[in-house]
C-alpha cells in the first residue's frame, strides 16, 4: 500500500488535491493475468438496490446501474493508474467509493469509478455509462483537455475547492509529461 497525492478534476469545472491510499492498477492487472488479446479493462460497480436506494428508482434513476467505466490496456498499465482503498490516511468510506475506486488523475473525475465489484478484460471497446447517457457530451477517453469545451461550459479554467478565483486548467490535469504519449495520433478534440 502507498499514498499518492493526485490532482482531481471534475468535468463541471472544479478541482482539488486528494491524498489517496492504495496500489498501482498495473499490479492488479499482472496478478489477474489477462489474455494477450485483451485491449480494454472494463469496471463495473456493485449493483445492490437494497444498499443503494438510487438503484431502486427504475425509470426515475439518474443513471442506469450498474455503473460502467473502462480504460485501454495501455492507459490501465500506466504507473499513475491507481486503485484507491483509502483517502486522507483512512479506509475509503462508502460515500467515496469503498471498497475499491479507480483513480486516473489525467482524466475527468467521472472516470474514477467507485465501488468496483467486477473487472472484465475484453478485446472490444466497452461503452461506459456516461457515453451511454450522453454520447454527445462524454467520450471514451475523457482526458482533461482545456482546449475542448464541454458542450455546456468551458474547460479552460477551473475553481480549486476552497479558493475564490479560477485558475487555468492544465492539459491532462498537469500529467502531460507522464501520459501524452498514450494519445499520439488521436484527435482528442473530437473524443472529449
Amino acid at each position: 500500500m502507498q499514498e499518492r497525492i493526485y490532482r482531481f478534476r471534475c468535468v463541471e469545472g472544479w478541482s482539488m488535491v486528494v491524498p489517496w491510499v492504495g496500489f498501482e492498477l498495473p499490479q492488479l492487472i499482472k496478478y489477474l493475468k489477462p489474455l494477450s488479446s485483451a485491449k480494454y479493462i472494463r469496471f463495473e460497480t456493485l449493483y445492490d438496490p437494497d444498499q443503494f436506494p438510487d438503484q431502486k428508482r427504475g425509470v426515475l434513476a439518474a443513471i442506469e446501474y450498474p455503473y460502467v467505466e473502462a480504460l485501454r490496456m495501455d492507459e490501465a498499465m500506466n504507473p499513475l493508474s491507481f486503485i484507491a482503498t483509502g483517502l486522507y490516511r483512512h479506509t475509503l468510506p462508502p460515500q467515496n467509493g469503498a471498497p475499491l475506486r479507480l483513480i486516473t488523475p489525467w482524466k475527468y473525475g467521472f472516470k474514477s469509478i467507485k465501488s468496483i465489484a467486477k473487472i472484465t478484460f475484453t478485446d472490444t471497446e466497452p461503452i461506459n455509462t456516461w457515453q451511454k447517457i450522453a454520447s454527445n457530451e462524454y467520450g471514451f477517453f475523457a482526458n482533461v483537455n482545456p482546449n475542448v469545451d464541454h458542450p455546456r461550459w468551458s474547460q479552460a479554467r477551473e475553481r480549486v475547492l476552497g479558493k475564490f478565483f479560477k485558475q487555468d486548467t492544465l492539459m491532462f490535469n498537469g500529467y502531460e509529461k507522464e501520459v501524452a504519449h498514450l494519445y499520439k495520433g488521436i484527435d482528442l478534440k473530437k473524443l472529449f
